[in-house]
């Protein structure tokens, strides 16, 4: 949990919000299917609910938070661009609306989607 104090007291954010705000701002990325971790199974379980924070990853570190993210992303996308863009856009989010550091993102690519 993330805590920031002033004098007037403290705020507390909890992993699941920063979790969600990960998860909405990866969505908005173009070429994401979705977010998606890989089970005991080795199947890929796809989340769609940009809301959930699953296939997200948060850890905490004195100068920051670090986040992992867990995607899918869609068939013939430059994956390092795509990959670079959910970076942005998720430091951005995270740091703009809750004034958390974050240290560190690693988009971890767990499968590509084939539309025929």
């Amino acid at each position: 949990m993330e805590q920031t104090k002033n004098n007037l007291g403290k705020i507390d954010i909890s992993a699941d919000v920063i979790a969600s705000m990960a998860s909405y701002a990866t969505s908005e990325c173009y070429g994401i299917v979705g977010l998606g971790k890989r089970g005991p199974d080795g199947l890929i379980e796809l989340f769609k609910n940009e809301q959930s924070g699953k296939g997200i990853k948060i850890a905490y570190d004195e100068d920051g938070i670090v986040i992992d993210l867990y995607i899918v992303v869609e068939y013939g996308v430059n994956i390092k661009t795509v990959a670079a863009n959910i970076i942005e856009k998720v430091k951005y989010t995270i740091e703009t609306y809750t004034g958390v550091n974050v240290k560190n993102i690693v988009v971890n690519v767990q499968s590509i989607k084939v539309d025929f």
